[in-house]
């Protein structure tokens, strides 16, 4: 079964948040203060939104 690519966008969007989280996280490391943290976590936050909306979606289909 091939992925639909409006499917696998979410997924890599929430992938891509996480590894903003990491280079968040080095970043923070390196210059010793927690703001590239802090918008590294918002960012992913953010990044995260579209595939809990295609999660409820896909749920909300599922029940009828």
């Amino acid at each position: 079964m091939k992925n639909n690519p409006s499917r696998s966008r979410p997924l890599r969007l929430w992938v891509a948040g996480q590894a903003t989280i990491l280079v968040g996280a080095a970043a923070m490391s390196w210059t010793h203060s927690f703001i590239p943290m802090a918008l590294a976590g918002s960012a992913a936050l953010m990044m995260t939104v579209p595939l809990v909306k295609a999660i409820a979606t896909g749920k909300r289909s599922r029940r009828r």
